[in-house]
């Protein structure tokens, strides 16, 4: 009796780990056809929506927005992104597209052959943008709070008016000849 128990454990262990064994098969069949779907796209500078059928197209998307964003094809990554943005509007794609959106602005204002402050500022709100909009979903991805934190330690935003005098100079009272010192 006791020896069948065992039989019977050993292969309820193996039944397991061929169940996860399959699982695990599966998912790598699956990442091969995404990746293939991504190569089979064409080149890195071909059109962005050419992507054959997979079983889910936007992780494929995803992917090849992530290859153009690399390869410095910003506007056709960012086409892509937004696509994904506007079809997955609350979903994980979404959240990762924002993140990576936004990523590719501050590469792109902080990278070689910079622009100049001129035309990164307009990059770098972009990316304070994406991240916000992202953090107003998911506050705790620390992560976005990083990035936003680093993309306002790269353009600073001004919180008061520039034309505005502060509430102390409007106050402060100057006397012609008079010092700090002689006033009570």
């Amino acid at each position: 009796m006791r020896r069948s128990w065992a039989h019977i454990a050993f292969g309820l262990v193996a039944l397991g780990c061929a169940a996860v064994a399959t699982y695990d098969g599966l998912r790598m069949k699956y990442a091969e056809e995404v990746r293939q779907a991504v190569a089979d796209a064409g080149s890195v500078t071909g059109a962005a929506s050419s992507l054959p059928d997979v079983p889910d197209e936007t992780e494929a998307r995803l992917a090849r927005a992530m290859a153009l964003s690399k390869a410095g094809a910003y506007a056709d990554a960012q086409k892509l992104y937004d696509a994904l943005i506007q079809d997955d509007a609350s979903g994980d794609l979404a959240h990762a597209a924002l993140f990576d959106l936004g990523n590719m602005y501050v590469r792109q204002a902080t990278g070689e052959g910079n622009p100049g402050p001129v035309k990164s500022l307009p990059l770098l709100e972009q990316a304070k943008q994406r991240y916000r909009q992202l953090l107003r979903v998911t506050p705790d991805d620390w992560d976005a709070r990083y990035n936003l934190e680093r993309a306002l330690w790269l353009a600073p935003e001004e919180t008061e008016s520039a034309d505005e005098p502060d509430v102390k100079e409007q106050h402060d009272i100057k006397l012609r000849g008079a010092q700090a010192e002689d006033l009570p």
